[in-house]
C-alpha cells in the first residue's frame, strides 16, 4: 500500500507542476503568441505522440511478459507441490504421511509468509518457510520403496521434487529480464517532451487549459508507473499473487 501511494503522489505532483509550468508559459508568452504557432506545433506534436507511444508499447509488452513469465513461474511451483501430494499415496507408511503434512506447511507457509516478503525488499526466502522445504527434501530422500509400483513412483517424485526446487529458486533468486536503461530514460523524456508540447497551445479558458493539462500528465505518468511496477512481479504495488497455490490449499 505504501508503494502505491508513492507512485500516486509522483504522479499527482509531476501533474502538478506541469500546470505550474503551462501558467507561466502562457503569462510569460502571452497566449496570442502561442495561438499563431498552433499549426506548426500541432503537427510536430503529432509526431512526437506517435513516437512515444510506440516506445511506451515497447516496454509495456516487455514488463507484461515479464509478469506472465512470473505467473507461469508461481504456477508451475503449485503444480509440483499438488504432484507430490498425489505420488506420496503410494507411501501409506508414516513417512509418507511425513511428506503430506510437510507440503501442506509448506504451502501455507507460501502463501501465509513468504510472498508478502517481497514489498520489503527482504531476503526473499522466509526462514520458516525454508525449514520446510529444507525438511521436506530430507524426508522425501529417506523414503524406502518396497515393491515396484513404489520404485516407479519413487522415480516421479524426486522428478517433481526437483521440479519444485527449481521453481521456487526461479521465484527467490531468477534473474528476470530487465528493461534497457535507454529505453527508460526514452520513456521517462519522452514523457516529459510530450507533456511540455502541450504547454505550447493556448486556449481561452485557462481552467479547460488546466484540465487538459492535468489530464494528459497524469494518463502518461500513470503509464510509466504501470510498466515499472508490473516489470516487478513480485515486490511492485500489484505482486503477483499465489493464486495456483491458494487454490490447493483450500481443497485440500
Amino acid at each position: 500500500m505504501y508503494v502505491f501511494a508513492l507512485n500516486c503522489t509522483i504522479v499527482l505532483v509531476l501533474s502538478a507542476l506541469a500546470v505550474v509550468l503551462m501558467l507561466w508559459i502562457r503569462r510569460r508568452i502571452g497566449t496570442d503568441s502561442l495561438r499563431r504557432n498552433h499549426e506548426v506545433a500541432g503537427f510536430v506534436y503529432s509526431v512526437v505522440g506517435a513516437i512515444f507511444a510506440v516506445t511506451v508499447a515497447l516496454g509495456a509488452d516487455t514488463a507484461h511478459d515479464e509478469y506472465i513469465q512470473a505467473e507461469r513461474v508461481a504456477s508451475a511451483e503449485a503444480i509440483q507441490v499438488a504432484n507430490l501430494y498425489q505420488l506420496v499415496d503410494w507411501f501409506p507408511s508414516e513417512d509418507g504421511k511425513l511428506v503430506k503434512g510437510l507440503l501442506r506447511q509448506y504451502a501455507h507457509a507460501v502463501v501465509e509468509k513468504e510472498w508478502e516478503r517481497a514489498l520489503h525488499k527482504e531476503e526473499p526466502a522466509a526462514p520458516e518457510t525454508q525449514a520446510v522445504f529444507n525438511e521436506l527434501m530430507k524426508t522425501v530422500q529417506g523414503l524406502q520403496p518396497a515393491t515396484i509400483q513404489q520404485q516407479t513412483a519413487y522415480s516421479e517424485i524426486l522428478h517433481s521434487l526437483f521440479a519444485l526446487r527449481d521453481a521456487r529458486y526461479t521465484r527467490l533468486y531468477g534473474k528476470h529480464a530487465e528493461l534497457p536503461p535507454l529505453l527508460w530514460l526514452v520513456v521517462i523524456l519522452g514523457g516529459f517532451i510530450t507533456i511540455g508540447f502541450t504547454m505550447f497551445f493556448s486556449m481561452e479558458s485557462s481552467k479547460a487549459h488546466i484540465v487538459l493539462i492535468l489530464l494528459v500528465s497524469v494518463l502518461i505518468w500513470s503509464n510509466v508507473m504501470v510498466m515499472s511496477q508490473v516489470h516487478h512481479p513480485f515486490n511492485g504495488i500489484s505482486i503477483t499473487p499465489p493464486r495456483a497455490l491458494i487454490e490447493w490449499v483450500t481443497h485440500i
